[in-house]
């Protein structure tokens, strides 16, 4: 790129980082990507007496394994009789208002025989824990699409069915059900090419065998100034990259952090997630800086779940408490550039002013 290019034009001085992608033969290792665990529990087991529940073992058997999804099998206890669908709506209810702290990856919707009274227990009980559902379950898949409600899947594939899981895919419509909940892979046997090369056009996140796919986050580059002012503000773009197979489904915060002896301040960013999907990811935003000691400062940006753990980043970098450590900045009394203000004839995106320069005089 030449010297003169679009790219490198800025109404202020700038630090452009570029960190380095970690090997290929290391994985990021995260929550919600790669290996799944199904946790199969019977009615009886959670119910193992009349409106007793035993939500001790639900609690541990989700623990014990990372990435869980949960199955309840649809088994009519030994001590019911009669009335079976109304005591499985009630067990669902009571299940899902335990797991409100619990870090799941989804719940599957029992293949047993189902009811829409069943499948509405589903929908209401578990709101903001991803349903999911199996590829096989076709009245289901209709009820769903007809009520306009989202949802994932468990697809159960190998090399002697793969071309009947593309036809149900085309046949309801979900090639895009990957942007809003996650594709899971359910594999029997030894995975072949054809579901390698079907698994990223379906998007799929996780996979009963080890698989890495799913999200996978790196920074291709921040730009921010040399110097900002205190109580000023900071202008930061960014350009990011998830280079893997489908979107992060867990609630996160991008973060910034500057430090310094003595000082930190941590600041969350106003990030998009709907946008943040596969591919190139864009965010420019200019924070508020409060009343800050002079000096140089560490800058550093990490990614957080929503219990506060960290998201390990596809970056070389020197990383701290989640936080990578990408470069310096200087705090000042004051700036030549009102950076607040700094974009308002400058088009961050294309790295190119609103309005062409004017000829010198």
């Amino acid at each position: 790129m030449g010297k003169y290019a679009l790219e490198h034009y800025s109404p202020y001085e700038t630090y452009k980082i570029r960190p380095t992608s970690v090997p290929h033969s290391k994985s990021t290792v995260n929550p919600g990507r790669g290996q799944y665990r199904l946790v199969e529990l019977t009615w009886e087991e959670l119910e193992p007496h009349r409106g007793i529940y035993d939500l001790d073992r639900l609690k541990e058997a989700l623990a014990e394994v990372h990435n869980p999804v949960l199955s309840i099998k649809q088994v009519v206890p030994s001590w019911l009789k009669k009335g079976s669908e109304e005591g499985f709506i009630h067990l669902i209810r009571r299940i899902a208002s335990a797991l409100s702290d619990e870090k799941l990856i989804g719940v599957a919707v029992s293949t047993e025989e189902g009811s829409p009274g069943i499948w509405d227990a589903y929908l209401e009980a578990f709101e903001g824990i991803p349903l999911l559902v199996d590829l096989e379950q076709e009245a289901l898949l209709r009820y769903l699409k007809e009520k306009e409600y989202p949802f994932g899947l468990i697809v159960n594939c190998g090399e002697d069915n793969w071309i009947s899981c593309c036809e149900k895919f085309a046949e309801y419509r979900l090639q895009n059900a990957w942007q809003r909940m996650p594709v899971l892979l359910q594999i029997e046997e030894e995975m072949g090419e054809n579901i390698r090369r079907e698994s990223l056009r379906w998007h799929a996140g996780l996979s009963s065998c080890p698989m890495d796919i799913g999200y996978d986050f790196t920074i291709r580059r921040l730009t921010y100034p040399k110097k900002v002012a205190s109580k000023g503000a900071l202008p930061l773009r960014f350009w990011l990259v998830n280079k893997g197979s489908a979107p992060c489904y867990l609630d996160y915060s991008l973060r910034l952090r500057l430090e310094r002896e003595g000082e930190q301040r941590e600041f969350v960013l106003n990030i998009d997630k709907g946008t943040w999907k596969v591919g190139d990811i864009t965010h420019n935003e200019i924070i508020s800086l409060p009343v800050l000691p002079l000096g140089e400062y560490y800058l550093s940006v990490g990614i957080f779940f929503s219990d506060e753990s960290p998201m390990e980043l596809d970056i070389r970098m020197e990383e701290k408490d989640g936080y990578y450590r990408l470069g310096t900045v200087e705090v000042c009394k004051d700036t030549p550039v009102d950076l607040a203000h700094a974009w308002d004839d400058f088009y961050p995106e294309g790295y190119y002013p609103l309005e062409d320069p004017q000829l010198p005089d």
